[in-house]
């Protein structure tokens, strides 16, 4: 029976496992597992598209607070290549665009919410360095990647592009095929860490996990069911705000904890690479309840 091509591409790394973080952009650089890596001097183009729906908050107790909405859609252009047969590059940077469409007036009370206005422009460049250990049946790469801010825009209220504030994260990807059980089914791991920039002296570093278990129906066809953590080490919930000083910095302090699942589907044509995930909020405090749709292009190159 065939078993996955892990040489290159978006569509054929998802077919090894990978697994697509659903997560906003505004949050979290959407970003693929890269347990398994190409070989020396072969990349790839990435185009990413994704619509988040944010259909309420919830609160320091879980509890929802519905009708404060808002939709944020965004395209990240990334570019991944491999140095060698062991280390490789990836450098990417969203454009975004966000919009606040609750029936309710914003709690900010910003003209760019309450007129429900689109704001939008480039969000962060990210910049990644892997180097993959083991790149067989099972397979471990850890990497380091910092991400910073391309211009200093607006961060305060509900459209917005983003945090603005500088990360550095270190990833360990792994994945692992599960032959004993069958040469079209694996399992893939994602953790990070990320060291945000401190706001009023105050931390708020990241932890976010992903598992996924993918299936590979053909050489070209995988599909995938995920599950996404994110854990906030520091930060302040949303009842322990007490100063103006401290409400300016609402998204940059919250101390935002989460849980999602969702499922990727990937195809492989001959010079393209496509896919579409799903993910849905299930849990957490201090967050986003919603939903996002991401779909992608993949077009490798070698030189």
């Amino acid at each position: 029976m065939p078993t996955a091509d892990c040489n290159y591409g978006l569509g054929r790394l998802l077919a090894c496992g990978v697994l697509l973080l659903g997560t906003l952009f505004t949050a979290t650089t959407a970003a693929s597992a890269q347990a398994w890596v190409p070989p020396a001097r072969v990349g790839a183009v990435n185009f990413i598209f994704q619509n988040v729906d944010h259909t309420g908050h919830l609160l320091d107790d879980g509890s929802l607070l519905p009708g404060y909405e808002s939709v944020s859609r965004g395209l990240l252009v990334e570019v991944d290549y491999a140095v060698t047969n062991r280390f490789s590059i990836t450098a990417g940077v969203p454009y975004i665009g966000s919009k606040y469409i609750g029936p309710e007036p914003s709690f900010f009370g910003l003209p760019i919410d309450d007129c429900n206005c689109w704001n939008t422009g480039f969000q962060d460049l990210s910049l990644t360095g892997r180097y993959n250990i083991f790149n067989g049946s099972f397979a471990l790469t850890p990497s380091i990647s910092y991400g910073y801010p391309t211009h200093d825009y607006p961060f305060f209220g509900e459209a917005v592009l983003g945090r603005n504030l500088n990360e550095l994260r270190l990833v360990l990807d792994a994945g692992y095929r599960l032959d004993a059980i069958s040469p079209k089914l694996s399992i893939a791991g994602r953790y990070s860490y990320a060291f945000v920039e401190e706001v009023l002296d105050i931390p708020n570093n990241r932890s976010n996990a992903a598992v996924g278990l993918g299936y590979l129906f053909t050489r070209r066809f995988v599909a995938s069911l995920d599950f996404y953590w994110q854990r906030s080490h520091g930060g302040l919930t949303s009842t322990e705000f007490e100063t103006d000083e401290q409400w300016v910095q609402f998204d940059r302090l919250l101390k935002d904890n989460s849980f999602h699942i969702g499922g990727t589907v990937s195809y492989s044509f001959r010079r393209l690479d496509v896919f579409g995930s799903y993910t849905e909020f299930v849990s957490g405090t201090d967050t986003h309840v919603g939903r996002a749709v991401t779909v992608g292009i993949s077009t490798p190159f070698q030189f």
